[in-house]
């Protein structure tokens, strides 16, 4: 596990947390309130290993950071689906 950021505040009823390592995984992990099991959820499988990550404010937005020398944007849709919204490449990356 190369980072794990938490989703600020409660979206949905629910607590979410998103982990990412050198295997290029990206899970976001989500736990009902009253409930105590969290259910984690394979957002994408990149091609290099994942960085960092990090949430929106509002905790439907989440950033990640690619050894593909990219930012990509991840948002929850109104049925809890994760759906990439944009991308953006670093200098040093082919367009």
């Amino acid at each position: 596990v190369r980072d794990v950021a938490w989703a600020p505040g409660i979206v949905g009823k629910e607590m979410m947390v998103a982990s990412c390592g050198e295997d290029g995984c990206v899970i976001v992990w989500k736990r009902r309130i009253g409930e105590g099991v969290w259910v984690p959820t394979l957002l994408n499988r990149f091609e290099s290993p994942v960085w960092r990550l990090s949430w929106s404010i509002t905790g439907n937005v989440l950033a990640v950071s690619s050894g593909e020398g990219e930012v990509t944007l991840w948002k929850q849709m109104l049925n809890g689906v994760f759906k990439r919204v944009s991308t953006v490449e670093g200098e040093g990356a082919d367009a």
